[in-house]
């Protein structure tokens, strides 16, 4: 049977089409699935870094708030030379409260100089608007940034978005006077937008890039701190170290944390004021090992201008790089920690430091003190700035100039200043046209302490010309050395010299040998050119003779004498011509061969003739001689020939010894330079060396480098010929390198470079260059160094209590008169007494809240477990004690401060009367109490109106403050000020008697209470 399929070829047909159909739509979708995957990622990689871009732009400008700074539009985005009432980027005249705007008004009325303004009605700005352009350079806080914002590209295109810079408002709301308020606080909005090159703010879909920030700013009122010390604090030291210099505090540094068991030690649970450093102790990455103090911060330590240092002046870090337990301060070995971070100022509070005695302040009105920090500022970070400076060396030591070490001091102009770069630091690098040996190098030792980067320098070794240019580079860290030994030792081009020299001594060996048998023969061969000469000489003379004797005359014949004769003389004529092969014969006859055909003759044949002496001329003999003449000539030929051919040869062989002894020189030349070399092999060590100041702070802008160079008599090039010139090259890294390559692709490929040019005699005396020169080989030029602008920027710092305005351009600084202003609070004597108070001595618990400013020596004895009040003292010493000592209040030291070892083991918790439990512990001492009833406590909690009532009673009132730790705040005025620095006093100079108050606020609490996104 057979079955009917149809048409099955058109039903494949169909399938297939069907097939492409389904396979289309699916990749179509899939394509489509995948664009939108690719979307969402590159989204959320735009997200990431948009959002860490405004927020840590958002960070810096809460930073420049809280230190009031001038912001502008430029690429620093920072304070300006000419911060003052008329900048308008001002952020002391934006955070204003009213309580200052009407002390400068009526300082103005009353004639006090507050600087530069355009209208009292202007004064106080409402808002700051301000631009940062890129780029910046890497040594602003914001290159990580603005370096991200590379990689922030358009979803679709894939292509980068032109961010060309961040835009900041600072605004105060235009509700701020509704808000709440306490006191002097005051609200900011703080606004940060990503911009294109038009200045338009970036959107992502339909909402503009920017975070906003609501803040709240305060004063931070000296009352606010439990304790503020005047100079450094070490924990790496006992407690009974001397000062390392006028106000430095020791906590004392236990062996290790299990010296003190289960204490929890000294805890501060209020802010913390250091006006310089704190120095912690060694961590050796083992808390068994390492020194341990017993020293909580559980709130905010704020520093004036320091750092945190190890104990060799070196910025503390971490052992591991977040690695646990090295992730937090609280789980620090070395001490209990700061659990609430630290914050710097930036400057040092002038008052501390007049009452440690460590300065004398400011002596009155000085309107150029900002400039100068604010122009270091600007010039130490805006890439315009940096690129314009120059390297500089000066020669440090004072020898005679012609030492193998050499010191020089290495600094930046122009207020610029290092920058660590961030990149893995590279081995090191050599280049050599002349062959591989010293590519080669191994004898080299680098140490860069252990650091994986931060490079502050390239620095090269160079020395030769042409094909004997030789270079060893290498990139340094500050502190960072190298030493090298240069490759000139070549053994295999000993060795072959060596061998050259042997094959060159045996030819002048076999030739001189040659020479001498040489001149044996030529001595036999003379002889016998003597002899020979002798024999041709002595046959010349015969045949000379023979030559010259008469010839016999011819016999006259008769007629009757036959033609015979004629025949005869025709044959004799004939064998004459013949006899000799040497002779030339003429081929005339002689007359006297002649016979005339007559008969006349001229004798007759009877005639006789006597023949001379010596016979007369013979042919025959003639002949003779001749045939031996020729053969002695041609014997003395014979020698002569020989001799010249030996003479030639011999001539021949002298040049070879000539040449090989050439040869010999020319190798040995090389072959003594390596054996000295080798025994004696040139080194060269560099070594860069930090600088830091009087007050141990680290300078920026300046290193010391030290150049050891020795048996440089000894380095020679690949021929053996000693090289007279080398040089060491430095270039150093600022904020317009990062990753160790420019910034800008325009800079100048030499910024920053500097050659040091050394010469060497073959002595080894080396002749070193006073400064550094624009390439090697050319001498320096005379310029003058930068001036000391870290220093001085340093020293202003010191003196000065805001970086807006500078040391006294809102009046005048009371800096000078620190101890009269802080010295009004005693028990007896007067004010005119420095200080007020000898000793304040605790034997009881405190029942009231004291002030007592200044007190020569504050001791707190072992019986003494309470302790408050606000106390200015120059001692504090804390005795030995078994029981817990607790402090409510603040203490101001001004000179030393002493806490026995024994009473941080029995415990110490120390607050500010702000700390929230300080309320209920001064109530429970009847310290705070209802100022009607002074011992019910128990009605604070129970007043019978709420704080907000519109409308209190004054007796509620006055209970309220009684209850509370305002009223304690209002016990002492200078502790409401907001740095030592006095706010009140007398001017230097002046003959008034009362003092006068500037009511400025120097230092703000910040407080962030709200941050919001959008676009991202």
């Amino acid at each position: 049977m057979f079955r009917y399929k149809g048409n099955t070829k058109g039903n494949a047909i169909l399938q297939v089409l069907t097939a492409i159909a389904v396979m289309s739509i699916s990749f179509y979708f899939l394509s489509t699935y995948v664009i939108a995957q690719r979307k969402q990622i590159v989204k959320t990689k735009n997200v990431v870094n948009l959002k860490f871009a405004v927020n840590s732009a958002l960070d810096y400008v809460v930073f420049g708030i809280r230190q009031k700074y001038c912001f502008d539009d430029n690429t620093l985005l920072q304070n300006t030379t000419s911060c003052d009432w008329k900048h308008a980027g001002n952020v002391e005249r934006l955070v204003m409260s009213d309580e200052q705007l009407q002390s400068l008004q009526a300082m103005v009325a009353a004639g006090t100089s507050i600087g530069p303004y355009d209208s009292l009605s202007t004064l106080r700005l409402d808002t700051i608007q301000r631009t940062l352009k890129f780029p910046v350079s890497s040594a602003h806080p914001l290159f990580p940034v603005v370096n991200s914002l590379k990689r922030v590209v358009d979803e679709m295109t894939g292509k980068e978005i032109p961010v060309k810079g961040i835009s900041v408002t600072i605004s105060r709301p235009e509700n701020s006077g509704y808000l709440p308020k306490a006191g002097r606080e005051v609200y900011v909005v703080a606004k940060v937008s990503l911009i294109d090159s038009g200045g338009v703010v970036i959107q992502i879909g339909s909402e503009p890039i920017s975070v906003t920030s609501r803040l709240a700013i305060y004063p931070r009122e000296l009352g606010s701190f439990a304790l503020v010390l005047p100079g450094d604090l070490h924990m790496d030291k006992d407690w009974m170290a001397s000062q390392v210099k006028a106000g430095d505090v020791m906590f004392h540094k236990y062996p290790d944390k299990k010296t003190i068991g289960t204490s929890a030690g000294m805890v501060f649970k209020s802010p913390v004021f250091v006006n310089g450093n704190i120095y912690l102790a060694k961590d050796t990455g083992n808390a068994s090992t390492s020194n341990y103090s017993a020293t909580t911060f559980a709130d905010r330590v704020y520093m004036g201008n320091g750092w945190i240092l190890n104990p060799d002046n070196s910025p503390y870090a971490p052992v591991s790089q977040g690695a646990l337990p090295d992730r937090f301060w609280a789980d620090s070995r070395v001490f209990g920690g700061f659990l609430r971070g630290i914050e710097n100022d930036g400057l040092r509070d002038l008052g501390l430091d007049v009452l440690s005695g460590a300065s004398s302040g400011s002596n009155g009105n000085e309107y150029n003190l900002n400039e100068i920090c604010a122009n270091l500022n600007l010039k130490s970070t805006e890439l315009d700035s940096m690129e314009a400076s120059n390297v500089k060396a000066a020669l440090q030591d004072s020898s005679d100039g012609n030492e193998a070490y050499s010191r020089y001091r290495i600094n930046l102009t122009n207020y610029n200043t290092f920058y660590a770069q961030k990149n893995a630091l590279p081995a090191p690098t050599t280049y050599s046209k002349s062959g591989n040996a010293w590519k080669e190098v191994v004898n080299y030792s680098v140490n860069n302490n252990g650091k994986l980067t931060g490079a502050i320098a390239s620095v090269e070794f160079g020395y030769g010309d042409g094909d004997e240019k030789k270079t060893f580079s290498m990139e340094m860290t500050k502190n960072g050395s190298f030493s090298l030994k240069p490759p000139v030792l070549n053994d295999q081009l000993y060795s072959n010299n060596k061998n050259e020299i042997i094959k060159q001594q045996k030819i002048i060996s076999e030739s001189s040998t040659i020479s001498r048998e040489n001149t044996a023969e030529l001595a036999v061969l003379s002889s016998k050119i003597q002899a020979a000469q002798t024999e041709v000489d002595k046959v010349q003379d015969k045949l000379d003779i023979a030559l010259n004797r008469e010839k016999e005359p011819e016999v006259v014949v008769k007629p009757t004498v036959t033609p015979t004769a004629t025949a005869t003389a025709s044959a004799t004529a004939t064998a004459t011509a013949t006899a000799s092969p040497t002779a030339t014969v003429s081929p005339t006859i002689s007359p006297t061969a002649t016979v005339a055909p007559t008969p006349t003759a001229t004798a007759s044949p009877s005639e006789t003739v006597t023949p001379p002496s010596g016979g007369w001329y013979s042919q025959a003999e003639v002949d003779k001689l001749k045939a031996e003449l020729a053969t002695a000539k041609a014997t003395l030929k014979k020698w002569q020939d020989q001799r010249d051919a030996l003479e030639k040869a011999d001539n021949t062989n002298t040049a070879s010894i000539k040449d090989a002894q050439k040869v010999i020189e020319s190798l040995s030349t090389y072959q003594s330079a390596y054996e000295k070399a080798k025994n004696a092999p040139p080194e060269i060590a560099v070594d860069l060396n930090k600088v830091y100041s009087w007050s141990g702070k680290e300078y920026k802008d300046r290193i010391d480098v030290e150049i050891t160079s020795d048996d440089f008599q000894n380095l020679i090039d690949s021929k053996g010929n000693r090289i007279s010139k080398f040089y060491v090259r430095f270039k150093m890294y600022d904020g317009t390198y990062y990753n160790s390559q420019p910034i800008r692709s325009t800079a100048d490929a030499n910024h920053l470079t500097g050659f040091l040019n050394f010469t060497v005699d073959s002595s080894g005396r080396i002749t070193r260059p006073t400064m550094l020169s624009a390439t090697s080989g050319t001498a320096g030029t005379e310029d003058d160094q930068s001036a000391d602008m870290a220093a001085r920027c340093e020293e202003y710092y010191n003196m000065i209590n805001s970086q807006s305005f500078g040391a006294a351009n809102w009046g005048v600084s009371f800096s000078s008169n620190t101890r009269k202003s802080w010295n009004f609070a005693g028990v007896t004597g007067s004010v005119t007494t420095d200080p007020i108070l000898a000793e304040k001595k605790w034997t009881s618990n405190d029942t009231k809240f004291g002030v007592f400013s200044i007190v020569k020596n504050c001791i707190i004895t072992k019986d003494v477990t309470f302790v408050t009040g606000f106390y200015t003292c120059d001692n504090l010493t804390i005795e030995t004690r078994t029981q817990p000592l607790r402090i409510i209040g603040t203490f101001i030291i001004g000179k030393n401060m002493r806490v026995a070892p024994e009473a941080i083991k029995a415990g110490i918790v120390w607050s500010s009367i702000y700390w929230p439990q300080a309320t209920p512990e001064l109530r429970s001492r009847l310290i705070l109490a209802p100022y009607t009833e002074p011992t019910n406590v128990a009605k604070c909690d129970k007043l019978p109106s709420p704080i907000w009532h519109p409308m209190p009673s004054i007796q509620e009132t006055a209970d309220r403050m009684a209850c509370n730790v305002i009223s304690l705040r209002a016990k002492a005025d200078p502790f409401k000020w907001t740095a030592v620095d006095p706010d009140c006093g007398i001017p230097p100079g002046a003959t008034q008697t009362v003092p006068t108050c500037k009511r400025r606020i120097y230092h703000y609490y910040v407080v962030e209470q709200a941050r919001e996104g959008a676009g991202i």
